[in-house]
């Protein structure tokens, strides 16, 4: 890592280009198998590290690791043909109940029915049909004796595909949470005609207001960088490292209110560890995208934890 001036918070994200074959995976994943938190799974694989720089010393300490959630970002086919199944399963119950509303059917009505599925374009479809892939990331602090989680981005594919189908875009959009925090907080890309640049906004509720941040990557870098403003006025960067192996970068956060605020720096420390992502989301977002404009929305398997995302906390149990 390049020596710089230290800042106010200064980390280096560090992701690794083959996770796998990483000679420091084994020794992070036995250390969160033993995490007193239910936000490891055994769907996990360490994916990075970070590093925090001392202010006072300038220097460097291995403090978190970055781990992905590999069940909905690499859906193994048997998964796929479980869910593929289980829409065929309930597209036949509502095809049954298109004839009959309850009831057995009888052999005229069953000939119509076994007639229905045969031409019916959800019952012929394949596991290679189905879009599921989605990224989740976690953030755990590993530099005490107990593994910490810290917090949590991931995809809403759900309003990404909308969002992409007004604006004729693919914009992202994640969703952070935090611990300690009751508030979700929703990091959107958004669609200005004549800037090809991402530019991602998003509020942050902090000291009894909101903060209103964005994100924008530079016109021309050489590495993936991005300035951080707060209410229109320079609060940092993220600084993408070109000659690295993963999609590496440093967090530079200016002296500021929300500076001091560790899950602030937490949630901008995850979405650098997003970035080397970015281009395989927009694939997958691409064909859900087509494939909801083209009438086929079963092919867009959306997870009940996405769902419970957009659940309205007023509504009466």
């Amino acid at each position: 890592m390049a020596k710089a001036a230290p800042k106010e918070n200064r980390r280096y994200v560090d992701m690794w280009a083959l996770p796998g074959a990483h000679p420091s995976n084994v020794e992070f994943m036995q250390k969160l198998t033993t995490a007193e938190s239910n936000q490891f799974t055994t769907h996990m694989d360490a994916v990075g590290t970070v590093s925090q720089q001392d202010i006072e010393t300038d220097e460097w300490k291995r403090t978190h690791l970055v781990g992905l959630r590999t069940d909905v970002w690499h859906a193994d086919t048997h998964e796929l043909e479980q869910a593929v199944n289980a829409i065929k399963t309930q597209r036949r119950k509502q095809l049954k109940q298109q004839i009959k509303k309850t009831g057995r059917l009888n052999n005229e009505q069953q000939k119509v029915l076994e007639n229905n599925v045969s031409s019916d374009a959800i019952m012929s479809m394949k596991s290679g049909d189905v879009e599921k892939r989605r990224m989740v990331l976690k953030l755990f602090k590993t530099s005490t004796e107990r593994v910490r989680w810290c917090g949590t981005i991931e995809q809403v594919t759900t309003t990404e595909v909308h969002n992409s189908i007004g604006s004729k875009r693919s914009l992202l959009t994640f969703a952070v949470i935090l611990p300690r925090m009751s508030m979700v907080t929703q990091i959107q890309q958004n669609h200005r005609t004549f800037r090809i640049p991402s530019i991602y906004t998003f509020g942050f509720y902090h000291n009894d207001r909101m903060w209103n941040l964005s994100l924008k990557r530079h016109w021309v870098s050489i590495g993936a960088d991005y300035d951080l403003a707060v209410d229109g006025r320079s609060l940092g960067e993220i600084d993408g490292r070109l000659c690295s192996f993963g999609s590496d970068s440093y967090v530079d956060i200016d002296s500021h209110e929300l500076g001091s605020c560790t899950q602030f720096v937490d949630m901008v420390t995850l979405f650098a560890a997003t970035v080397g992502y970015h281009k395989a989301m927009r694939r997958s977002l691409r064909r859900r995208v087509k494939a909801a404009l083209s009438g086929n929305s079963h092919h867009h398997l959306i997870e009940d934890e996405e769902l419970r995302l957009r659940h309205n906390g007023r509504a009466a149990a």
